[in-house]
């Protein structure tokens, strides 16, 4: 998800696990931060009066957090009133991550974050940049054998379809290459 800003962050801070659609977010592999995202972007967008969002605003707010109409799947969700409070925004949400672009679309914006030259490799360089933010200095070797793990041609660096299969492969992943839609 793209951040689009805190203006509102304050008001974000009172959701309480009570709420059943927030408890079923979370559930459903929302992480608290992605929770608090989604919740100031509802909030930048609702009237202040209502605590509601118009459904012509849907797309803006969609596209702020990097999905669109396509992905929430309109056409076969009748179900979407005209307006919108924040539970129903949040089933949106959740409707949209369920589509397989959207996991694409996440992919492909993560693997150019890793590749800052934009040539298509990750090389080893760049890994390093990446452990190194994260705090880990790793030898030359130990680098090389994070690399290796991955490297399914053997060139040492990481093509896309390398690090797309290295994310299906994390434990609880229910991201399948084949049905990524480049």
């Amino acid at each position: 998800m793209h951040r689009v800003g805190s203006a509102t962050h304050h008001q974000s801070n009172n959701i309480t696990s009570k709420n059943k659609v927030v408890n079923e977010a979370l559930r459903q592999n929302l992480t608290h931060e992605m929770l608090i995202e989604v919740t100031d972007t509802f909030n930048l967008v609702a009237d202040p009066n209502t605590s509601t969002m118009p459904l012509s605003k849907l797309p803006l707010a969609l596209k702020a957090l990097g999905m669109s109409l396509q992905e929430a799947d309109m056409n076969n969700n009748s179900s979407i009133p005209s307006e919108l409070d924040l539970d129903k925004f949040i089933e949106v949400i959740l409707l949209c991550m369920k589509h397989p672009n959207w996991a694409a679309n996440e992919m492909i914006e993560t693997y150019a974050l890793f590749d800052k030259d934009g040539s298509g490799q990750i090389d080893p360089t760049e890994l390093r940049r990446v452990f190194n933010r994260i705090g880990e200095n790793l030898l030359d070797t130990e680098l090389d054998d994070q690399l290796r793990e991955v490297d399914i041609d053997g060139d040492l660096q990481m093509a896309v379809a390398e690090y797309y299969n290295m994310i299906a492969q994390t434990k609880g992943s229910d991201f399948y290459f084949e049905d990524m839609i480049l």
